[in-house]
Parts: structure tokens; sequence; C-alpha cells
């Protein structure tokens, strides 16, 4: 193996340890200021029906990718803990949709507070690296999303 494919190996190495690292952590509960911790799926979940207003839940479970009933297990815990409400919809009475209350909008806020601080924290690592290398290693990162989409 020549020095270009094992320093490729080492990135692929490194790699696979920060999805690992990163897949723990976003495991873990977390305190968004409301009284208990939530759950990546249930903050997950509640800021897709923040920045989705008014949705329903066959259109949540669609933009989540997983089954409605999955979903509504999600929705049953937001419910439980006071984040999301479900109405009726005035269009379709037989469709109910989703809202997210004064004590969501607490959890939501702190969400982009946490999203915000990882901003950071990527901002810090890339420091002053010039625009060229800032490019490329974009460019990378939307190649091997890419390449796991498929």
């Amino acid at each position: 193996m020549n020095n270009d494919e094992l320093s490729k190996e080492k990135i692929s190495n490194i790699l696979l340890d920060v999805f690992k690292t990163f897949s723990k952590l976003d495991r873990k509960n977390r305190d968004y200021g409301v009284d208990e911790p939530l759950f990546h799926s249930e903050i997950y979940t509640l800021n897709e029906i923040r920045e989705h207003e008014g949705i329903h839940i066959t259109a949540l479970a669609e933009r989540c990718g997983v089954t409605k009933g999955a979903i509504s297990q999600v929705l049953k815990k937001l419910e439980q803990k006071g984040l999301v409400t479900k109405e009726k919809d005035v269009r379709n009475q037989s469709r109910l949709i989703l809202k997210v209350t004064p004590k969501g909008e607490i959890a939501y806020a702190h969400h982009l507070d946490y999203q915000n601080q990882f901003k950071q924290m990527i901002a810090e690592v890339l420091g002053d690296a010039p625009d060229d290398k800032v490019l490329y290693i974009k460019e990378f990162l939307i190649k091997l999303e890419n390449q796991l989409g498929k």
C-alpha cells in the first residue's frame, strides 16, 4: 500500500470514529429547558412540527421518513410532556393538525441554541483555514452525503 492509499484509509477510519462519536452523542437525551430531557427523535419531531406549522400526521411521518405508527408513538410522548397539541383540521375534519405549545417553543429555542453551538464549534475547528481548503472539505462532505444517500 502506498502512502496515498494509507492516508485515505486513515481518513476513512477517522471519519468512521467521528460518526460513532456523533451517533453516541445524538442518541443521548438532552435538557432543552423544559422539565424533562428529550430524546433525538422527540426534538427532531418537534422541530419538524415547529418549522411546518399546522402539518398533519401523515405529512409529518413522510417528512421524518417513518411510519404513521412510529410518528404517533413520538407524538404521544410529546403530548404527554406538554410540547405539542393535536387539533382537528377545520378544512378536513378527519385530519388532525399538529401545533407546538409555548413549552414546546422553549424546547425548540434551546434546540436552535444547541445547533448554533455546533456551528460555532465547526467554525472554531476550521479556524483560519484558507477558503480553498474549506471549499474542498465542503465539497467532500456533500459528495459523501450523496454517496450515503444512494
